[in-house]
């Protein structure tokens, strides 16, 4: 969350729960400590959808914020 309150004023999100859900994904592979999965335990094949496709919706937003061709990257 702090990457997104840190570009917000560049980069709309419509839904920022599932910045929340993400955040909570895995925290003990980044940060050692107790946690590591979402609240109730490891992520659905509809939570990873979920995931993918939001993330797919900010790699084109921030294409077209720094006016990249995305088919240069992939």
């Amino acid at each position: 969350m702090k990457l997104y309150i840190s570009i917000k004023k560049y980069l709309e999100i419509d839904d920022e729960s599932i910045l929340e859900d993400l955040n909570e994904l895995y925290i003990d592979s980044r940060y050692h400590g107790d946690m590591g999965l979402l609240p109730y335990g490891k992520p659905t094949l509809e939570d990873a959808k979920e995931f993918y496709d939001f993330a797919k919706d900010i790699f084109n937003k921030v294409c077209i914020l720094l006016d990249i061709n995305k088919k240069d990257l992939l």
